[in-house]
């Protein structure tokens, strides 16, 4: 997911890291793996519990009120960090676009806390890739991965997300970009908030795609993304791993690919 911004990196920078609702529930592997990247580049890092939802079902409901008071928590619970590094790029779109939108108009003040704390969120990967320390740590995954971006417009030149270009970076990592996702606007929101969700006729171009690309693992930004995408690939007879991108830039893959049971772990096959 472009982004027209990128975080200037601090050294000993205070990160809070929030971790989606989904990630909190079905993926505490994506959190260890945050927490290890951003630790290994050089930030002190520390995860706050009991963390609100960003408000991005709530805005998909056009329950207003609901987003703005999940706001207003989570500005309250991460407002004091240097940067809050976000697991989702959704959430940080919902952080970046949505939350001034939703705030400004209360009061003048509210509008000048919220505009800084926009100012300071950024996708997990996007701190990874602005600190010059983490290089050396790229070194744990060796194969072919399949790269899969999802925007809110067409990427005409190649991914520039901060992952992809983290993966390009690894010595033993060979990656195929798949056929980009365009994510829906969710109506009634601000500009750039979009929604994980993947449209039939992206879907049938990409699961073509999969087949035919000789990669063993397949990796993108979103956790519930992933989720709905082995759905499909399943159903489509494919077998390829799917993992969060940040598990396998950590070299943290011994947890189970999204999708497959322990029961067909052993006799799996590749495609």
């Amino acid at each position: 997911m472009a982004r027209e911004r990128r975080p200037k990196y601090r050294k000993d920078a205070l990160v809070g890291l929030f971790v989606s609702c989904t990630t909190n529930l079905f993926r505490p592997s994506l959190i260890k793996a945050a927490v290890h990247l951003l630790a290994r580049a050089g930030y002190e890092v520390e995860v706050p519990g009991l963390q609100s939802c960003c408000g991005l079902v709530s805005l998909r409901s056009n329950e207003l009120e609901d987003a703005r008071n999940m706001a207003k928590d989570v500005i309250t619970q991460f407002g004091h960090y240097d940067y809050v590094a976000v697991l989702s790029p959704f959430c940080a779109r919902v952080f970046e676009r949505a939350y001034t939108h939703l705030l400004s108009e209360q009061s003048e003040e509210l509008a000048k806390i919220t505009a800084k704390f926009a100012g300071k969120c950024f996708d997990v990967s996007e701190l990874l890739l602005a600190a010059p320390e983490l290089r050396v740590c790229l070194q744990g995954f060796a194969g072919k991965i399949a790269f899969l971006d999802v925007s809110d417009a067409p990427n005409l030149f190649g991914s520039q997300v901060a992952s992809r270009i983290l993966l390009g970076r690894m010595e033993l990592t060979s990656v195929v970009d798949l056929p980009q996702i365009c994510a829906s606007q969710v109506k009634g929101a601000p500009e750039g908030t979009i929604s994980p969700e993947l449209g039939s006729g992206d879907l049938s171009r990409l699961l073509h795609a999969v087949r035919s690309c000789g990669a063993g693992t397949l990796v993108s930004t979103d956790l519930l993304l992933l989720m709905e995408l082995s759905t499909h690939l399943r159903r489509y007879g494919s077998a390829i791993e799917l993992r969060p991108v940040l598990e396998v830039l950590a070299g943290e893959t011994q947890s189970m690919p999204i999708g497959i049971s322990a029961r067909v772990m052993s006799g799996r096959s590749i495609l």
